[in-house]
Parts: structure tokens; C-alpha cells; sequence
């Protein structure tokens, strides 16, 4: 792990092999450089190389041989006007990638004052950190020459004189958080031969029990008393059974009378190869992610004590695998889901619906939150839709959905309201059930949303993050490199922290 720690000023005298600034559009200089002689010279160099500070442009320097620092990088930060903490995340995300790339162990980030972020400590330490060890991540336990591939050893923050002090508690905090971000990376990078649900749920009792979250699995008898033909039906065709894991975090000091109590719901299919309804072969290696929803939901569990949130929350992840064999299920058959709904199977690959409509109606009739809110890779219509680094957004309550909204652009996690349309109903209309599992080639991700809401109960605030794009980048970004995201932890956490 890479040591967080902070002192004054702008990192001018601190001896580092990378020092990195940030700068916006139009400034001749980054307005973090207060030594008159360095940014003399950054403004020179920037000149020269007729550099715009664009979000995701960056400018390396090898210095002159004056300064204590072997290199410096200029991130750019866009327009002023367009500025908030998720641009300052990303940008501090590209150079840790870059810090990792340049094998770089000793790492300096100075921040600027709050009257030019706009920004107080907390918010500019926790972007900037945190930003920067999310950049550096990388999945490399299955390379047999992973060398110089290996995090900083040290991030030091420049603060503004006095601050050194209030930001230590912050970077605990970013170390925490860090910590089950790449957990949950790491666990959606994992092989499907290795992380079976049964491994899954393992790895979840194990970290409960370290980050002091209560642990309970439910298997497959008990989900036959519960009636939990979602589940029971989509593990079918795999020698894996189905695991559900419940987690629950419950603040200590025990929360006053009326704190809120939370339900968040991951879809867990460890490897999805369709079914019946068999996936193209192009790609479907890449169906390891399909689990990415349930290593979110356990990831925001496990950082939940550290964080001392107030709310209770519960995490449910609903683990199996989808495979086509001989007791599989098959287009045409009906399940029973946990609430007594029937269900029409029309595709086997429209799987992750049927698990999460166990779960969402377990969670509402067992557990009765004030907020529901559940996570899935679950169609690829989202992605046509919003393309492949922006999770669609749906629910019954507007306002608990602007909520997820407001904390998902403050922590710079892209995402974006769809409509749950009720005519569109129509298309998920069953004859021989009470719905089915797929509609038409349209508006798939809405008709998806339509499906899970017939699983919540109308009293609770529900919101369904469809994160089939963001979970996994084939390609990667700036701030972000191939692969596991850990998309929607960040979001949750700062949602979670409003609810104290």
C-alpha cells in the first residue's frame, strides 16, 4: 500500500522522483507553484510546448537540474467554470497511472488554496489522493514478471500552512476506502475457474470479519423454504450452487431512533455464458465481470465501519453462475420468485433480473428499508444507450434518485437518469405468467428497470443502477486503465454519508 501523508506547501524543496501540479485552461502556470523560480520555469516550459490544460492533458518535465525533483507533471483540469471535485479525481487518477508508468516510488501532489479549487481540505485531500490510488491500480497476480509494476511506495500532499494535521484523519480515510476499492477490482479481474459463488461467499465472511460487518450465508435449502425460484432456477445448470450472503453493518454506538436503514443488492453471476439462450463466443470471456454489482455492494460493507456511518445497511449479494446444461433452465419454463410473482422465461440470458428480483422482494418483505438501492451488470441496451463509462439510473422515487445523481458527479462517477416509462410495460407483458424476463429489442434497459420494480414494494424508495458499461473497460481511459472499475462504490459511500 502506498503511505499517505501531508505537510505545507507547494513540494518545491521536497525530494521526489515525480512531483505532480494541476492546472487549469488559460493559467500560464499551475496556481499550486508558489516558489517564484519554479514557476518561471513551468510557465516557460508550458509556453513552449504551447500546452492547453484540457481535462485528461498532461505535460512531463525532467526539470533543469535546480529543483530537488527529478520530474514534474502538469495535469490539466479544464475550464474553471466547468471545475468540481470529480474533475479534480480523474485528473489525479491519470497521474497516479502515470506515476505507476513511470515506475515512480516517491510521489508529491500539491494542492491549491481553497479560494482557487473552490474547495475546502477535506474535499481537495480526499480527491487528490484518493484519485491518485485509484489510478495506480493494477491486476498483476497472474503475471509471472510483474516488476516495476508496482505501486508508489509514498504520496506526499503539499496543504496550505496549518493544514498537515486536519488531513491525516482525511487520508485514513482514503486509505480505507482505497483498500476495498481494490478488493472489489480485484475480485472482478479474478478468473470464473477461481472465483466460484462459493469462493465468493468465503471471501465476503472472511473480510467481514475483519472490517467488523456481521456475515450471513443462505444456501440453497433455505432459499427452497423461501421460494427463491430466481435464484434456484439461473444456478440450475451449474455444478456451483447458489449462495446469497447478507451482510449488515449496524453503527456503534447503536443510531438514535429513526436511522435510516439502507438495502443495497448486487448482482453476483461469477460466469455468464448465457444459458440455454447461449452468448456469442466473441467476448464472452469478459462475462467474468458479471459479478461486478455484488463486489461493489461488499466492497461499500466492508469500508463502512472504518468510515463510522451512521446508517444501518444491509448488503445482499445474490451469487451464482448461468450455465447450459442438461437441468437448466429453458425458454418457455416458469419460475415463482420469492414475493409469489410468476415469471415467463422468454430468454435464459436475461438471468440477472431474475436473481435480483429475489433478492429486492427479500429485501422488502424481510428486512424493510427506507432506501433500496441495487447495482447490476444488466444489459447491454445501457450501454448502446450511454455507452460503455456511464451507468443508467432508474427508479420510483425522483428525489432519492437525484441524490444518487448529486453524489455520483461529486465523486466523478458518470452516470445518468432513464425513464421507467409505464406503457412500456406492454412489452414485458406475459400470457402464461405474471411477467417475463425479456421484452423487445427496444428501450432494454427500461424494460429491464419495469421488470425489477415488480419486485419492490411500492412504499419503498428504490433506485437500480445499471452498471454493464463502467464495471469493465475494455478499453481503457486517462484515469483509468483496462479493465475492473469498482464503479459505484464511491457513490454509495457518499450517499451513505448523508445519511447520518
Amino acid at each position: 500500500m502506498t503511505r499517505l501523508s501531508a505537510i505545507p506547501g507547494d513540494l518545491t524543496a521536497q525530494t521526489a522522483d515525480l512531483i505532480v501540479h494541476f492546472q487549469f485552461e488559460g493559467d500560464p502556470a499551475p496556481v499550486s507553484v508558489a516558489d517564484p523560480r519554479l514557476r518561471e520555469s513551468l510557465a516557460a516550459i508550458l509556453k513552449g510546448d504551447r500546452f492547453v490544460a484540457k481535462p485528461d492533458a498532461s505535460l512531463l518535465w525532467h526539470g533543469d537540474g535546480r529543483q530537488t525533483a527529478s520530474r514534474y507533471l502538469v495535469q490539466g483540469l479544464g475550464s474553471r467554470d466547468l471545475f468540481h471535485r470529480g474533475v479534480l479525481h480523474r485528473a489525479a487518477a491519470a497521474a497516479g497511472a502515470q506515476a505507476t508508468e513511470l515506475k515512480a516510488r516517491r510521489v508529491g501532489a500539491a494542492l491549491a488554496p481553497a479560494s482557487q479549487w473552490n474547495l475546502d481540505l477535506s474535499e481537495a485531500a480526499r480527491a487528490v489522493a484518493g484519485g491518485f490510488l485509484y489510478g495506480c491500480y493494477r491486476f498483476n497476480k497472474y503475471l509471472t514478471d510483474s516488476r516495476g509494476s508496482a505501486d508508489p511506495e509514498e504520496l506526499i500532499l503539499g496543504t496550505q500552512r496549518g493544514e498537515p494535521g486536519k488531513a491525516r484523519p482525511i487520508l485514513v480515510e482514503v486509505a480505507a476506502v482505497d483498500r476495498v476499492l481494490r478488493l472489489a477490482r480485484d475480485l472482478v479481474s479474478e478468473h470464473p475457474g477461481y472465483l466460484t459463488p462459493e469462493r465468493m461467499a468465503e471471501i465476503a465472511r472472511k473480510e467481514a470479519k475483519q472490517a467488523g460487518v456481521s456475515c450471513r450465508i443462505l444456501r440453497e435449502p433455505e432459499m427452497r423454504r423461501l421460494g427463491m425460484g430466481g435464484m434456484l432456477g439461473v444456478s440450475r445448470g451449474s455444478e456451483h450452487p447458489a449462495v446469497l450472503v447478507h451482510l449488515t453493518h449496524r453503527p456503534r454506538p447503536r443510531g438514535k431512533k429513526g436511522t435510516p436503514r439502507v438495502v443495497l443488492v448486487g448482482k453476483g453471476v461469477t460466469f455468464d455464458t448465457g444459458g440455454i439462450s447461449l452468448k456469442h463466443s466473441d467476448g464472452m470471456e469478459a462475462m467474468k465481470a458479471d459479478m461486478s454489482g455484488s463486489a461493489s455492494v461488499l466492497a461499500t460493507l466492508l469500508a463502512l465501519p472504518a468510515l463510522r456511518i451512521g446508517a444501518e445497511v444491509h448488503g445482499l449479494l445474490m451469487m451464482v453462475e448461468n450455465m447450459p446444461d442438461g437441468r437448466a433452465i429453458r425458454p418457455g419454463d416458469i419460475l415463482t420468485i420469492h414475493n409469489g410473482k410468476t415469471v415467463e422465461i422468454r430468454s435464459t440470458d436475461a438471468e440477472g433480473r431474475l436473481i435480483l428480483a429475489d433478492g429486492l422482494s427479500y429485501a422488502c418483505r424481510k428486512l424493510a428499508p427506507d432506501y433500496l438501492v441495487d447495482l447490476a451488470t444488466l444489459t447491454g441496451a445501457c450501454m448502446v444507450a450511454l455507452g460503455p463509462a456511464c451507468t443508467g439510473v432508474m427508479g420510483n422515487d425522483d428525489l432519492l434518485v437525484r441524490r444518487i445523481l448529486e453524489c455520483a458527479s461529486a465523486t466523478g462517477e458518470r452516470m445518468w437518469q432513464l425513464p421507467l416509462y409505464p406503457e412500456y410495460r406492454e412489452h414485458i407483458r406475459s400470457d402464461v405468467a405474471d411477467v417475463k424476463n425479456s421484452g423487445i429489442r427496444y428501450g432494454g434497459a427500461i424494460t429491464a428497470g419495469l421488470f425489477l420494480q415488480n419486485f419492490v414494494e411500492p412504499t419503498v424508495r428504490w433506485v437500480h443502477l445499471d452498471i454493464a458499461g463502467p464495471a469493465f473497460y475494455e478499453t481503457g481511459y486517462g484515469y483509468a486503465p483496462k479493465g475492473a472499475t469498482g464503479v459505484g462504490v464511491r457513490t454509495l459511500l457518499r450517499f451513505l454519508g448523508t445519511l447520518d
